[in-house]
């Protein structure tokens, strides 16, 4: 037995013996760390679960690690339960919510909207067994909120710090045409023009144009209008509308954003022959609805039966439609008034006057002596007095008389003459031949049109 322990020990034997266990070591040494990456995996799989994860950061040239969590917000998620999801600490979600509290952009998440959250991976060595254990540590957090503006949370100690960033914008030139075939609105949607800015051209058109008879399948429209994309060409919006020309019946309207001032708070739209397109009455007080009675004699009145005088125009619309003062003036009656329910009166220049019945409820603050501005809401669409339904009654009255609003013809506000109309013109010619260059595949950037002086 004892010569047997002396040959197993003998050199060549024992050396051997060395080389198995050193690479049974290596083998076991791999082994076990590989198992850590997987057990790792699922461990980030659960912290983290339901979100995106990657690592960033060259590991072999000493870069920490860092671990990416994107949530899309769903409905009924709010900032709380998003956070709780995240496993963060009771400390840090109470931070968090703080934080976000301050921004007043953040008072509601949007279904779709993206959060990300960036763990760092702390390495944290064991006293009493000398095991590093990995740890997660958020570093900061980011919310979208358009395509433009988004807000991070960056760790500051135990607190975390907001930062508004904004992307930088470009601005182009863009043109859109479109041949109208059910309706105005519609037709302008599918060339992508945005609908804040159909609501900007419709309110623009309103003092020229009755869209309710006016507008018929095939007339055709062209705009020019600002668009801004971010540095990756993603639209972010629609500026100022620059021009439009509206063809109906072979005649063209055109408008044309200008400053007589060449301020840029002095712009309006012009005409052709360079009057403002802003006249002392609105077409339509309302929002583009339905012309559900018109003025003139009726054989049978809705609720009483019989015959009489209708002496304005009804706008169909939902309860709660905003109604716009028609002109500057001054109000001269709020109140209760037997059939017309809910009415105001507001007074104009020259003898004009404007009144507005069946509201629902009157804007804030709006009582007989106050001064209103052509556009300012003066009260909301309801059926209040003898209505058989929501509907804004509208008239035009002229030393006290009422006259039909359709052919009442009111006066643009400003009339170019003399050399600011010889610049106007010139300043068409610029817009048209700008016109000719852009279709709706070719946009210029502002700097490529440096002629054309907007204001």
């Amino acid at each position: 037995m004892t010569q047997i322990i002396r040959n197993l020990f003998a050199y060549p034997t024992f050396f051997l013996f060395q080389q198995v266990a050193r690479r049974a070591s290596l083998f076991l040494t791999i082994l076990i760390a590989t198992s850590a990456v997987f057990l790792f995996s699922d461990y980030i799989s659960d912290r983290l679960p339901g979100t995106l994860w990657n690592m960033s950061g060259d590991i072999s040239s000493g870069e920490a690690e860092e671990i990416v969590s994107e949530v899309v917000i769903e409905k009924g998620d709010t900032l709380s339960t998003v956070l709780k999801k995240q496993n963060l600490s009771t400390s840090e979600i109470q931070n968090l919510i703080k934080a976000a509290s301050t921004e007043t952009l953040l008072s509601k998440l949007n279904i779709g909207q993206v959060l990300k959250f960036y763990y760092d991976v702390e390495l944290v060595e064991q006293e009493e067994s000398g095991l590093v254990e990995e740890r997660l540590i958020l570093g900061r957090m980011s919310i979208k909120i358009d395509t433009v503006r988004s807000v991070e949370f960056v760790r500051n100690g135990d607190n975390f710090v907001t930062h508004n960033i904004s992307a930088p914008l470009k601005k182009l030139i863009s043109k859109y045409e479109s041949t109208i075939n059910t309706s105005l609105i519609a037709s302008l949607q599918e060339t992508g023009i945005s609908t804040s800015t159909i609501i900007k051209l419709v309110n623009a058109y309103s003092h020229q144009i009755d869209f309710q008879r006016q507008i018929k399948t095939g007339d055709k429209i062209v705009v020019i209008t600002e668009k801004f994309v971010t540095s990756d060409n993603e639209f972010s919006h629609h500026g100022k509308i620059l021009h439009a020309s509206l063809t109906s019946a072979g005649t063209d309207y055109n408008i044309y954003l200008y400053s007589p001032s060449g301020k840029e708070g002095d712009v309006e739209f012009f005409s052709e022959e360079g009057q403002s397109i802003k006249s002392s009455l609105l077409k339509t007080p309302i929002d583009v609805v339905r012309i559900s009675g018109h003025f003139g004699y009726r054989k049978k009145h809705p609720i009483h039966g019989y015959g009489a005088m209708h002496k304005g125009l009804d706008f169909a619309a939902s309860t709660g439609t905003p109604i716009y003062a028609a002109g500057d003036g001054e109000v001269q009656f709020a109140g209760w008034k037997s059939g017309y329910g809910r009415f105001v009166l507001v007074k104009h220049k020259n003898g004009l006057s404007t009144a507005y019945a069946h509201a629902s409820k009157f804007a804030n603050n709006l009582k007989v002596g106050s001064k209103v501005k052509q556009g300012d809401i003066i009260a909301y669409v309801g059926r209040t007095g003898h209505a058989t339904g929501p509907h804004l009654h509208y008239e035009v009255r002229v030393n006290g008389k009422q006259v039909n609003p359709i052919e009442f013809k009111s006066t643009p506000s400003i009339k170019l003459s003399g050399s600011k109309l010889s610049k106007f013109n010139e300043f068409k010619k610029q817009v048209h031949n700008l016109n000719k260059k852009l279709n709706s595949k070719i946009e210029l950037t502002a700097a490529e049109v440096p002629s054309i002086k907007l204001y």
